[in-house]
């Protein structure tokens, strides 16, 4: 199936970080302690995803734990979270969430509760917006903005928001109990959606049948719960081991939580690239000049290309008749380059011959959005690949960038 790329609002609100000025005088205070290191490492999985969605490939998950803002008790920790750099916010399944874990909502600007749509490549997911902690290995984000999916509290979904779309609200449709999206941007919409009331985003529910988009303001919107946390707070990398040509079964890797911040994530000699201020960078392939961004959600790599014949029982991946061997050279804004050499290979075949597999380097198919290349999980795999945030420093560079 066709995993998450998540339709990223353009309008990206560039937050920068800087100390309150002051006038002369040598009195400035105590200096604030420094965070000490905690334990930033989180085991990511590739596996056939949760048991109300067995089937998956090419998904990676993470384990995590939320709790009720300010709680060390009243908490969940919930297993196949889809970790997505191609998507900003942490959404979890109503349908997981125990019964006794109240949640307080999150008010829109008149007061009433929030609701949210978001919409991906292949569907849209509604429900509430709630107020919790998350851990996860051994960072806190405290007090964010959770999407709740499929939460009964509102039933009827605003027009704006599903148009022709088909509906993600539940783990089976969605293959995963929820999505940790960890992109370049700090917030899903950002300063467009503080200036206007666009549909398809923010909505405020006076009654249950009763939603009307909304603007709403950029620190109370679901947002990357990395950049809340009080260190590694600047990006995030996701190391995954190399998987043969037929694929591999039970893969592990690492996601690991800031850039240059420990020891275990320096950047070390990975390339850096910058991003334009959509998230993208310009990719070269077969002669034609894309726009590529990086998408772990993402389980293929997919890409325009009349000339390779689409899959009959695998739908939405490319089925060659022979292993294609294909190139991709990727320029960032600050001028660097690289080739990237992949393989495309029949995917109904694949699959078939190796049903137990579900990690695969070699899956592709045609493009969700023209003109654009999705550097899915398969480029993921043998690599560290490094994802810093927006408007912060990261390493010595400040973001947004990718590296590898």
């Amino acid at each position: 199936m066709r995993f998450l790329t998540y339709l990223l609002c353009l309008f990206s609100t560039l937050f920068l970080f800087a100390c309150g000025g002051g006038g002369g005088g040598s009195d400035s205070g105590p200096t604030p302690p420094t965070p000490q290191p905690v334990q930033n490492v989180q085991a990511l999985v590739i596996d056939n995803g949760p048991a109300a969605a067995s089937g998956s490939v090419n998904a990676p998950y993470v384990s995590l734990t939320i709790c009720q803002p300010g709680s060390a008790t009243q908490c969940q920790t919930i297993d196949h979270i889809l970790v997505d750099t191609g998507s900003s916010g942490l959404r979890i399944m109503s349908s997981v969430l125990a019964s006794n874990l109240a949640l307080p909502s999150v008010a829109s600007a008149n007061g009433s509760p929030l609701a949210e749509c978001a919409r991906f490549a292949d569907g849209y997911s509604w429900g509430s917006v709630k107020q919790a902690d998350l851990r996860i290995a051994g960072e806190v984000a405290s007090g964010i903005s959770v999407h709740i999916i499929g939460d009964s509290a509102f039933p009827s979904v605003p027009n704006g928001c599903s148009g022709s779309l088909v509906a993600e609200n539940t783990v089976a449709a969605f293959h995963a109990n929820g999505v940790l999206g960890i992109s370049t941007f700090i917030q899903d919409c950002g300063s467009a959606c503080a200036s206007q009331a666009l549909e398809g985003w923010y909505y405020s529910c006076p009654s249950s049948n009763n939603c009307t988009a909304t603007t709403l303001a950029v620190n109370r919107q679901v947002g990357n719960p990395v950049a809340v946390f009080p260190q590694d707070n600047n990006g995030t990398v996701i190391q995954l081991p190399s998987v043969g040509a037929n694929g591999a079964s039970g893969v592990t890797g690492s996601l690991i939580f800031g850039i240059g911040t420990q020891a275990n994530n320096a950047l070390g000699s990975a390339s850096i690239y910058t991003l334009n201020s959509s998230g993208n960078l310009s990719a070269l392939y077969q002669g034609q000049v894309m726009q590529a961004f990086f998408d772990s959600g993402s389980n293929g790599l997919f890409f325009a290309d009349t000339s390779i014949p689409n899959c009959t029982s695998s739908k939405g991946f490319y089925c060659p008749s022979s292993t294609l061997s294909r190139s991709v050279v990727n320029t960032g804004l600050n001028g660097r380059n690289s080739t990237v050499n992949f393989n495309i290979v029949n995917a109904d075949t694949l699959f078939q011959a190796n049903p137990n597999n579900t990690a695969f380097n070699n899956i592709g198919g045609g493009a969700a959005f023209a003109s654009f290349f999705d550097w899915g999980l398969p480029f993921y795999f043998g690599r560290s690949v490094y994802t810093a945030l927006e408007g912060v420093s990261a390493g010595g560079t400040t973001g947004p960038y990718i590296a590898y």
